[in-house]
């Protein structure tokens, strides 16, 4: 099919200015209208495409790599369409600079290739820009006026007389319509998934990093929760970690039905004492110190920062603002989606508001039944301190369990503690706090994470989500301390549903962290300048495989035999095709002086063949010497050889 000049130009920058594309499809525009100017052209063979198909799909890998590490997860789908043009861009090329109207497209993999029937890839490369461009999702008559010019010109080509011109412009219409309708299907639909993901995201985890203020329990709810081991943050520790490492994000000291809260409900601001330092608790700075790499909330930067115990002073922390809770959860208000700053602490010492009233609070609900456990037990003791370890000595005999499930109706906290016998964190947490709370011991509901795992590549301490944590706080001896009743298998078993491929997804993880760290350095602009700068490095690539083509003006006759390798017709590949066929097999990718060496012992003849290999390289590969004059003794040579083999 004919175009008109300038048509595929004119549509890649098209596509470029609506997906944020401009400079790389200016570019890619005038290469391809290069092709009316300059008419030489390349004799590319079958083999050729295929190379180049790789290629493509290579570039293909590229723009995947480039969503992941570009977009947050929702919006690598809707990024990724986008860029469906640059996709073909390779074999669009090589159709335009090559003899051929088409290209095969295929793939070879060791020695296999596999192949279809020969395409016009401005067949494909115009539908993937009208795909991705309405996948931009552009509301504007500016868009939709050249977006109906490129579906019109492009299927025009089949108009032969008035019958054919009425079938034209009924079949654009519908093209434009399903066209647009696709598109609206893809962005309506990417942002539904993209809901649901964040709806699936393991909700209950969420709430305990996001809100300071509230955090919704998953007591009662039946089916197994899915963790997932995604890294949430790092911890790189100063010295030899002591493990495990709790980090804290926020406490709550009031309960009602399967929710904690956290009151009062107000916050105070914190500001930066030096330049990008911040006082959270005490003065000064502690003795030790981490260094801490978390992703926040990619829109605004914002979250609950986890914190050891007896935090002190945060350094190089560049946010815009740091709000506190009155129970003493930082919260940042904006800041980068990478946040990597250092926080000193003294472990021994605790800065948690003194105890009130409401933490002894009980809801209602629960009285009798946690009073009716304590006493049929014999869990009260003489001290605050045997309260403690009575209720740690009950909770041994427990089970970790995700299989959630109420099987009395009447209480959750009655089914746990007197049926049961097995639960999450969650469980453990709001008993023990609830327990304590029966002997008059003022306790919290603490989150978090609980950090276990040392990765010796990163030198760091690894928080999947998976790792998120819910703890008590207990005001025993006229101080604060940790207290967890949850069996310590949880992370074992937690661990065993994990992902074969988390791995891979570390090392993606960690990728992505050392992209976004090149990345706040640089700006959005100079990100789409370098993928451009990968994607010509690409068509360069390209371009050597022609310059080693028989180049033809176009319009010439062109033979469709291969161009000839140097050095093909060489006698040595029979001597050599003689002795594999005796056995001596010749590995692929085998040098012909390692396969001499290593049949030495067989290659018995009264020959020379380290001297046969040389000349045989000589031909093949040295571009200075008398190809004539090193033919004539290497059949000298081959000769001397075949009499031997008769004699």
């Amino acid at each position: 099919m004919r175009f008109p000049p300038f048509f595929l130009g004119l549509s890649t920058i098209f596509w470029g200015f609506c997906t944020g594309w401009e400079i790389f499809s200016v570019v890619a525009a005038i290469v391809f209208e290069a092709s009316n100017i300059i008419k030489t052209r390349f004799d590319l063979q079958k083999k050729d495409f295929i190379r180049i198909s790789d290629l493509s799909s290579l570039v293909m890998l590229i723009l995947l790599f480039y969503a992941y590490v570009e977009n947050e997860p929702r919006m690598i789908f809707l990024s990724f369409i986008t860029t469906l043009p640059i996709i073909f861009m390779p074999l669009l090329f090589a159709q335009l600079f090559s003899t051929s109207d088409k290209v095969v497209i295929g793939t070879k993999w060791g020695k296999r290739t596999h192949s279809h029937a020969p395409v016009d890839v401005r067949m494909l490369y115009i539908p993937a820009i009208v795909f991705s461009t309405a996948a931009a999702n552009i509301k504007s008559v500016l868009f939709l006026i050249p977006f109906l010019v490129i579906i019109f010109v492009s299927l025009s080509g089949y108009v032969k007389n008035a019958k054919t011109l009425k079938r034209y412009l009924l079949f654009s219409m519908i093209a434009v319509f399903i066209t647009l309708l696709i598109g609206a299907t893809v962005v309506s639909g990417h942002f539904l998934i993209s809901r649901k993901m964040m709806q699936w995201y393991n909700d209950w985890q969420a709430s305990l990093s996001n809100d300071p203020f509230m955090t919704s329990t998953a007591m009662g709810e039946v089916g197994r929760m899915k963790l997932s081991g995604e890294i949430v943050f790092r911890v790189y520790p100063g010295e030899t970690p002591v493990l495990p490492l709790y980090m804290r994000q926020s406490d709550y000291n009031a309960i009602v039905r399967n929710t904690w809260y956290s009151r009062p409900k107000e916050t105070v601001p914190v500001f930066p004492a030096n330049d990008m330092e911040w006082q959270f608790f005490g003065e000064g700075a502690g003795r030790k110190k981490i260094r801490i790499s978390i992703w926040m909330n990619k829109n605004k930067g914002e979250g609950v920062l986890p914190l050891p115990n007896g935090a002190k002073r945060a350094l190089e922390l560049d946010v815009a603002g740091i709000e506190k809770s009155a129970l003493g959860a930082v919260y940042v208000e904006e800041g980068p989606e990478l946040l990597e700053w250092t926080i000193t602490y003294d472990d021994g010492e605790r800065f948690e508001p003194l105890p009130e009233k409401i933490d002894l609070f009980i809801p209602e609900q629960e009285r009798s039944v946690i009073s009716d456990v304590m006493l049929k037990n014999g869990l009260l003791g003489k001290t605050q301190e045997e309260t403690l370890h009575n209720i740690e000595r009950f909770f041994s005999t427990f089970k970790y369990s995700v299989d959630l499930k109420n099987s009395s109706g009447y209480s959750i906290m009655s089914d746990f503690l007197n049926n049961t016998h097995e639960g999450h964190c969650e469980y453990f947490a709001t008993a023990t706090v609830l327990m304590l709370r029966n002997a008059g011991i003022a306790a919290r509901y603490r989150t978090g994470f609980m950090l276990d795992e040392y990765d010796s590549f990163e030198n760091a301490l690894l928080a999947r989500k998976r790792d998120a944590h819910a703890w008590v706080i207990a005001y025993i001896g006229g101080k604060w301390i940790d207290i967890d009743t949850t069996p310590p298998q949880w992370k074992e078993f937690d661990a065993e549903g994990k992902s074969f491929f988390e791995s891979v997804s570390d090392l993606m993880s960690w990728l992505k962290m050392k992209y976004e760290n090149f990345r706040k350095k640089k700006s959005g602009d100079f990100n789409k300048i370098l993928i451009s700068l990968a994607v010509i490095l690409t068509v360069f690539l390209m371009i050597r495989v022609y310059l080693r083509k028989k180049r033809v003006k176009k319009g010439a006759e062109t033979e469709n035999t291969p161009f000839a390798i140097p050095g093909s017709d060489s006698p040595f590949y029979e001597i050599i095709n003689f002795y594999e066929n005796a056995g001596l097999k010749r590995e692929e990718n085998e040098t012909l002086r390692r396969w001499i060496e290593k049949n030495r012992a067989q290659l018995t003849e009264n020959i020379n063949f380290s001297e046969l290999a040389e000349l045989h390289e000589k031909l093949r590969f040295d571009t200075d010497a008398d190809k004539a004059a090193v033919m004539t003794e290497l059949v000298k040579k081959y000769e001397e050889w075949k009499k031997s083999k008769e004699m």
